[in-house]
């Protein structure tokens, strides 16, 4: 039996890397895109799973804003095909892309993409990936036309990527219309960016991802609609279910009670972003934390319970007997979030 906390204390810290983490917000990112979409094709159909998809990727200018703060971390200005690329470049170097450069000029860009995370099975969804490049695209140059002629999620061997831009377009004064930058294919190249940035990188990008699905859904259809699919996500695959499993293989937490449960959620916050978490209460049959910082904090109080969903199943994961509740919610107005689970002994 684990001893009961005696004092309210702040979640301990278990000094995990860069590198880990990063590996774990990547893949909470791309696992929970294709679980979102699948999940929208199931209760909606396949047309309706798109068209949820482009609303998310607009909320907010959230791709736009992804991209602005690319160009401005690494300093990447102009709006040809070139700086398409440069911008590709540091996508893929963030994201665990793997690409080939096939041409890049001032006035075309088209790459081979032999390795992506955001693959999907569905044939039938397989366009969710144009949005998000269309998107990109015209936060770049709205004149600068984008194509796919080859995708893997529709079953070929590679992605083909095509961005061309017109060469009546006005390019500034003293540039050629055409400056030839690439002789043969070659590797896209590495900047050497850090774990840290990249961590950072992935971990906003898949709060932000989260926050964007739930508002695409609710503005299309309610907020009943937007907890359901979220649950629906969580439960996808076991995603959830394997993310707390996975924590307790790689980092040795034993056992089923809320001790363990508690344990498994210090190592959630510290991946996650969430700091100045308080444990308010700690025992074999109740765990109670204190929320005052949240990266996945949502602005509409009627879709404020999607967190529970998570992290019920992440209780439920350590044992199907967990109960979990939420007193308090940021989500709806309190000022902080207030954890209970509960195990009956």
């Amino acid at each position: 039996m684990s001893k009961t906390l005696e004092t309210p204390c702040l979640a301990p810290s278990r000094g995990l890397s860069s590198e880990f983490k990063y590996d774990f917000a990547l893949g909470g990112w791309t696992s929970f895109s294709k679980a979102s979409l699948y999940s929208a094709r199931e209760k909606y159909g396949a047309v309706a799973a798109l068209e949820l998809h482009k609303r998310h990727c607009e909320i907010d200018d959230f791709v736009k804003n992804l991209i602005t703060t690319i160009q401005t971390i690494f300093n990447l200005k102009g709006y040809d095909t070139v700086t398409i690329g440069e911008v590709l470049d540091v996508w893929d170097e963030l994201t665990g892309i793997e690409s080939t450069i096939l041409e890049r000029s001032k006035t075309i860009n088209r790459r081979k993409i032999t390795k992506c995370l955001w693959k999907t099975d569905p044939i039938d969804v397989s366009d969710w990936n144009l949005a998000f490049m269309n998107i990109l695209t015209k936060a770049i140059n709205p004149e600068v036309t984008f194509e796919r002629p080859k995708a893997m999620c529709a079953g070929d061997p590679y992605c083909e990527y095509v961005w061309k831009l017109g060469v009546s377009t006005e390019l500034p004064k003293g540039e050629e219309k055409i400056t030839l930058q690439l002789q043969t294919p070659c590797a896209a190249p590495k900047r050497g960016i850090s774990w840290d940035l990249k961590y950072n990188f992935a971990m906003k990008g898949f709060a932000d991802f989260n926050r964007g699905w739930l508002y695409a859904v609710r503005e299309k259809y309610g907020p009943a609609a937007a907890l359901e699919i979220f649950d629906m996500s969580c439960k996808f695959d076991n995603a959830t279910k394997g993310l707390v499993q996975t924590f307790q293989t790689i980092l040795k937490i034993e056992g089923n009670d809320c001790v363990t449960i508690g344990e498994v959620l210090d190592v959630w916050d510290e991946i996650s972003g969430y700091e100045g978490n308080v444990i308010l209460e700690r025992s074999p049959t109740i765990n109670r934390r204190k929320v005052v910082r949240c990266p996945w904090l949502v602005k509409y109080h009627d879709i404020g319970n999607y967190a529970w969903y998570f992290k019920d199943i992440m209780g439920k994961t350590v044992n199907p007997k967990a109960t979990l509740e939420m007193p308090k919610k940021m989500c709806a107005g309190d000022p902080y979030c207030d954890y209970i689970w509960r195990i009956e002994e």
